[in-house]
């Protein structure tokens, strides 16, 4: 038999963790919101660089940036784990879905909105509604797979960017074995 699957967005194999909630309705609107501070991002963002700061001040601010960012991620745990009580063992991405392992029997055809944690420092993360179309047995473990639905353009970018920056990783370690 020939596959005749046409392939939008590449599929890399992965180890990242997610959570995710199962749907009562799927129109529902999405709990999960990533929405970016304004002037950090987009067009008419403020770049320090711009300020005429030396560069050692500039360098201390983005450290210590990124130190809020992780204590923000941290104290943020909690509440993910309430909002999405099922937590997700991500084994492949892309744009247009996954495949994962979960901490509890998930339904056939279910709708769950799903949040990816793409990496922890910085935090990175990314949501996206979808529908769950297959499940199957890998040594024990039910693999579920989940084709999205509806995704934000900015969290489609940025696993769309994870998995570019993946590819190119496993390009460079390659070249060096």
């Amino acid at each position: 038999m020939y596959d005749t699957e046409k392939r939008t967005y590449l599929r890399i194999p992965t180890r990242i963790s997610g959570h995710g909630r199962l749907l009562c309705d799927p129109s529902e609107q999405p709990v999960f919101r990533d929405a970016p501070l304004a002037g950090l991002t987009g067009p008419g963002a403020f770049d320090a660089r711009d300020a005429s700061i030396p560069e050692s001040l500039y360098t201390l601010l983005s450290s210590l940036n990124a130190k809020l960012d992780i204590l923000i991620g941290m104290l943020g745990k909690d509440q993910m784990a309430a909002d999405f009580p099922v937590v997700l063992s991500v084994v492949e991405i892309s744009g247009a879905g996954l495949r994962f392992s979960a901490s509890a029997v998930l339904p056939m055809d279910a709708d769950m909105e799903v949040v990816l944690m793409l990496s922890q420092f910085p935090l990175r993360m990314a949501g996206a509604m979808g529908k769950i179309i297959r499940a199957e047995d890998c040594d024990g473990k039910t693999i579920y797979a989940l084709d999205f639905t509806r995704i934000r353009e900015r969290d489609l970018e940025t696993i769309v960017q994870f998995v570019f920056q993946s590819q190119r990783d496993e390009i460079r370690g390659k070249k060096w074995d």
